[in-house]
């Protein structure tokens, strides 16, 4: 910024301050109120302001002072409670009943008398120690503090600070800190000081300045867009509340309709329905949150349960040989927090009709593991699922639907590997290429749900694509968070500094 630009910039205020100053050393504020004939405020902004634009240097010496509160000066003039109960009890043995009559502030100067062992009660009387024979005879250190303030004189040598700090502990003296600040120019604000003229000049546009053209005939003083400003905290979503939404615009995009369920949901939706057996490592408490409250939930429709339960038994007339083994069907009435999305799934194929077909549903949730919780690993995390319903679907179709919705979400590279999952078949992990850290990221798993699943559910073996796809490691990486469990915190720093999802 060349001079001409910088006196343009500076505000009246400014320039009157920088003139006062002219020949001078150095102004104090109050010096500068007299020079000036501005307030202190108006100093103190305008100071500020022109030290940022480097005309101005500013130097702080910073001061404390002992005062006497209301209390305190009190007891200055009238003496310590303790210390005039000292002196009732150095004429002779007195009851506590008389020296409540005879001493207004009877209760403070007996717990501090008690405190410092200057007296003994014996038989409802006061006698004295030693050592408080010894304090009514000489000036106690608080009092000489106390008499110092009230004269102002200087404060007298302690030999330790309790004294002042006990003074300050019973709210009879108090810290007053002051604050001195001398303004001085700098070499910028000597430089410019010669070039300097005081207008009258427009620094905010009013009506009357509007009507009266007044803008016509005075200087309108630039508005300088590069000085530091206030920060705003805009209201905004929680960063994962705003990716949710970008990742449901995804798939309504598409075509897709939303599918949505309970958290808390029976075992035969979240496992028997999807043809997982009763006894498979994934129903382990080690891996499942099975409820105490409530424990059991009610089946569906007996026509449901007897197909999924023969199913699971020899393989109905799915082809298949099923488990093998006895359904319980009071395993399947636990109740469980959802270990996966895909149990909306089921309960959304269940209600489709032969008419309805071909239809396509995602969903953004919830689930719940039994983790053991650290920086990688919570107990519960969102997924997306998705499922696409109908007699000609293919294989070829599912890869499309997955690498458009990471295309969407900037992965525009994706591939597929062969994987297992035990209600698809084929099975497919899904990775894709992040090109900041050079290499492939598994982000979930997809395939075709066996028949064993969906012939009891919609009655006859139509192929239905289907995933299931995490998203918290894309946060993660996108918000720089190191720790899984930060993400979830209600910390208004990291949420204030989040940028606004706008994809990857």
């Amino acid at each position: 910024m060349n001079d001409k630009e910088l006196l343009n910039r500076l505000h009246t205020h400014e320039k009157r301050i920088l003139k006062a100053l002219e020949g001078k050393k150095s102004l104090t504020i109050q010096e500068l109120e007299h020079e000036t004939g501005l307030n202190k405020d108006s100093i103190e902004k305008a100071s500020l302001w022109a030290k940022v634009k480097g005309v101005l240097k500013i130097d702080e010496e910073t001061s404390e002072t002992l005062e006497l509160t209301k209390e305190g000066e009190e007891y200055a003039e009238h003496g310590l409670p303790e210390k005039n109960l000292l002196k009732l009890v150095e004429d002779g043995e007195i009851s506590i009943l008389e020296l409540k009559k005879k001493l207004k502030k009877f209760d403070i100067g007996l717990v501090w008398v008690k405190k410092n062992n200057w007296v003994v009660i014996k038989k409802g009387q006061l006698e004295l120690t030693s050592k408080g024979s010894k304090a009514t005879k000489e000036q106690l250190p608080e009092e000489k503090i106390l008499i110092s303030l009230k004269n102002h004189e200087q404060m007298p040598k302690l030999s330790d600070r309790s004294s002042l700090e006990n003074l300050e502990k019973r709210g009879l003296i108090k810290r007053k800190v002051k604050k001195k600040r001398e303004i001085f120019l700098t070499d910028l604000g000597k430089k410019i000081l010669p070039k300097l003229v005081i207008k009258d000049e427009i620094g905010q546009l009013t009506t009357e300045i509007l009507k009266e053209k007044l803008w016509k005939t005075q200087l309108i003083r630039p508005y300088d867009v590069t000085l530091p400003s206030t920060k705003i905290n805009p209201g905004k979503k929680h960063y994962i509340t705003q990716i949710i939404e970008y990742i449901r615009g995804i798939w309504t995009d598409m075509g897709f309709k939303e599918m949505t369920g309970p958290l808390l949901d029976i075992s035969f939706w979240n496992f028997d329905s999807l043809f997982q057996p009763q006894d498979h490592p994934a129903r382990d408490l080690a891996d499942t949150f099975y409820m105490k409250i409530p424990e059991k939930g009610k089946l569906p429709d007996n026509q449901l349960v007897e197909k999924v339960k023969l199913t699971h038994e020899n393989g109905w007339d799915t082809g298949s040989l099923g488990w093998q083994y006895k359904w319980n069907p009071e395993f399947a009435r636990r109740c469980v927090l959802r270990t996966h999305t895909t149990s909306l799934s089921a309960r959304t194929i269940a209600k489709l009709k032969s008419e309805d077909l071909p239809v396509k549903y995602f969903a953004v949730g919830r689930c719940f593991r039994n983790e053991t919780l650290d920086w990688k690993h919570l107990a519960e995390f969102y997924q997306t699922e998705g499922i696409v319903v109908g007699e000609d679907v293919t294989f070829r179709q599912l890869q499309g639907y997955l690498r458009r919705f990471f295309e969407k979400m900037g992965f525009p590279k994706t591939r597929f590997r062969p994987g297992y999952f035990p209600y698809t078949e084929m099975s497919l992990e899904v990775e894709v290429w992040h090109p900041a850290h050079k290499q492939w990221m598994e982000l979930g798993g997809s395939g075709i749900f066996r028949p064993e699943v969906v012939k009891p559910l919609l009655g006859k073996d139509v192929p239905v694509l289907a995933w299931g796809l995490g998203f918290d490691r894309i946060i993660m990486d996108k918000y720089k968070v190191d720790d899984i469990r930060k993400l979830y915190l209600s910390d208004l720093k990291q949420l204030r500094e989040a940028q606004m999802w706008l994809g990857v």
